[in-house]
């Protein structure tokens, strides 16, 4: 069974640690280094692009073979969740609409790789869980302008333009680029090169490119109040039930549908495993001069992987139990 690798396991402290840095350097400085921001997006169109690069197309058609599943997930994923996410932020988030219009933007895109560790540890249908990485990241880039301007523009207004802009630089761009780049590299080197050192050298590269990112984030603008420190409650409240209710009505819908424990382990976590690499350049370059919607992105995966973790766990017990049919 797979384990959660130490780098996997340290990430969201490794996170949080770079925002306390950037939140420090900012106090040092005591200046504004607007410039930092040009900075902020080379490297989160790299990280971005590292996120896109192992994508295959290919494996779209797989999918089909799982017609029922997969349309549970894209329907959960794709509308039910941001409607769910906007009106649970009305509820719990609304004094304060940059965490909001943060947390809606933290939920809308599915993970894209994270989630298959867990639905390995649970013992769900990986290859299934492979076939959907191509329809969760085509989707999240057509529709994330139609999300940002519905849901997070009535939150935190903005320019119909710079939401445009921001997708197509930080979302459309990197996975055309990884796409081609892809093809080139496994035809002068091959597929086993491509996924194997390549694949594991840009995931190390990846988290401190994205620790550079997070650092210059919050050094590059001091609108960050130490008094917002304890809203950050509010913002994990938002995260667990979130988490939690996805999880139970994944498993409600499951067993609705009698679909097998190793379907029902693999769609809850593509639905409740996020993707906040991907919408953190839409973020800076959408929300200039709003650290608190990036907050709100980056301390998801804090409270997503030990959550993660408890639904794996909670998931191998059910099963022991018979719980769900298949569950031998």
């Amino acid at each position: 069974m797979t384990i959660l690798s130490t780098k996997d396991r340290e990430k969201p402290f490794i996170l949080i640690g770079a925002v306390i840095a950037g939140i420090i350097i900012q106090r040092l400085i005591d200046k504004e280094l607007s410039s930092l921001i040009y900075l902020t997006e080379i490297g989160v169109f790299f990280v971005i692009f590292a996120v896109m690069l192992p994508v295959e197309i290919k494996d779209v058609e797989m999918a089909f073979k799982k017609i029922k599943p997969t349309a549970i997930s894209l329907f959960v994923n794709f509308i039910f969740i941001p409607a769910f996410s906007w009106t649970m932020g009305w509820l719990i988030l609304k004094n304060y609409p940059d965490f909001w219009a943060g947390a809606i933007l933290y939920t809308l895109t599915p993970c894209i790789g994270w989630y298959l560790i867990f639905t390995d540890i649970a013992k769900g249908d990986v290859p299934w869980g492979i076939s959907l990485l191509p329809w969760n990241i085509t989707l999240q880039v057509v529709l994330m302008p139609l999300y940002l301007y519905i849901l997070v523009g009535k939150v935190v207004p903005v320019e119909i333009s710079t939401l445009i802009r921001s997708v197509a630089l930080f979302l459309v761009a990197p996975f055309v680029l990884g796409y081609i780049v892809q093809k080139f590299v496994i035809k002068k080197k091959g597929r086993d090169y491509f996924f194997g050192p390549l694949k594991s050298s840009m995931g190390k590269v990846k988290l401190w490119a994205l620790v550079i990112v997070i650092i210059s984030m919050f050094v590059s603008q001091r609108s960050l109040d130490i008094s917002d420190i304890h809203k950050v409650g509010l913002l994990i409240l938002f995260l667990i039930v979130f988490f939690f209710v996805l999880f139970i009505l994944v498993v409600i819908i499951g067993r609705l549908f009698n679909l097998v424990y190793e379907d029902i382990v693999t769609m809850g976590f593509t639905t409740t495993a996020r993707n906040s690499e991907a919408v953190i350049g839409v973020a800076v370059s959408a929300f200039p001069g709003h650290p608190l919607v990036y907050l709100a992105i980056i301390l998801g995966p804090v409270v997503e992987l030990p959550v993660l973790l408890i639904i794996a766990r909670i998931m191998l017990g059910l099963k022991e139990k018979k719980f769900f049919q298949g569950a031998l």
